[in-house]
């Protein structure tokens, strides 16, 4: 079947996961995160490749700190939003922009970060595609990697009383939809990483208990208390195995 492109769903990816409080948390924390665990004085020096960088929400961070860009997306919708709203940066040379997917992507060992958010879990081999990846990046360079959380879809199908579906491993969701067709074990990503020399810095969930919470529960909540409170137990166990998304932030040995 291949993997997930994005062309037919742009507009629901971009409301139901960037314009909503959800998708304001997310940023939130891996603009607090980011900033705690990458160097910021050496930010305006480093390349990035911003790998199936959707609607280029990463790309603006790192550019607006000074970094190079090299974004590459499967969805020749998202890239051309990309090109539109960045195109100052492309014309003044800080930021390249391509059209394909990972499976095609051959980027050399050159990277002083590379990002990856929310994109393994939309593919049919996260882990050929997660070990292509960490090759891009250079000794001493960092991965910043964020993969929809296995074990917590798994806990609401046994909250919701689809048991069954629960037990029998088989989590994907459907194509056309926005629950990925392969959401991905933690503790297998951090062992994945560890066994091809990187040294975890940060494991951290992704919305935790705004996600287990129910909606009336969470009007209850100021956005920024509820963000307060996600970013002092984010890091945490066991609320870092419980994210919506687990974040990964790992360095490369020299």
């Amino acid at each position: 079947m291949g993997d997930v492109n994005f062309n037919g769903l742009i507009d629901r990816f971009a409301q139901q996961i960037y314009q909503s409080r959800k998708g304001r948390l997310r940023m939130h924390l891996i603009d607090a995160l980011y900033r705690q665990y990458l160097p910021e004085a050496e930010m305006a020096s480093m390349r990035v490749l911003d790998a199936g960088g959707g609607l280029g929400q990463m790309s603006h961070w790192f550019l607006t700190r000074g970094s190079s860009v090299d974004y590459f997306d499967i969805s020749s919708a998202m890239v051309q939003t990309v090109a539109t709203d960045f195109a100052e940066s492309i014309a003044q040379g800080r930021l390249s922009v391509a059209e394909c997917s990972i499976t095609e992507a051959a980027y050399p060992p050159v990277y002083d970060l590379v990002n990856a958010h929310a994109l393994l879990e939309w593919l049919e081999d996260p882990y050929d595609a997660l070990a292509t990846l960490m090759q891009s990046v250079k000794p001493g360079g960092y991965l910043g990697l964020m993969v929809y959380n296995k074990q917590l879809l798994m806990l609401r199908h046994l909250m919701r009383g689809t048991l069954k579906r629960a037990m029998s491993g088989d989590l994907g969701g459907d194509r056309g939809g926005l629950t990925p067709i392969s959401p991905l074990d933690p503790t297998e990503v951090g062992d994945f990483l560890s066994a091809g020399g990187f040294q975890i810095l940060c494991q951290a969930g992704v919305r935790t208990f705004s996600d287990l919470a129910e909606k009336t529960v969470l009007e209850w909540y100021d956005e920024t208390d509820q963000f307060a409170a996600e970013l002092a137990l984010c890091e945490q166990r066991p609320y870092c195995d419980l994210g919506r998304y687990v974040l990964f932030i790992a360095r490369r040995s020299s």
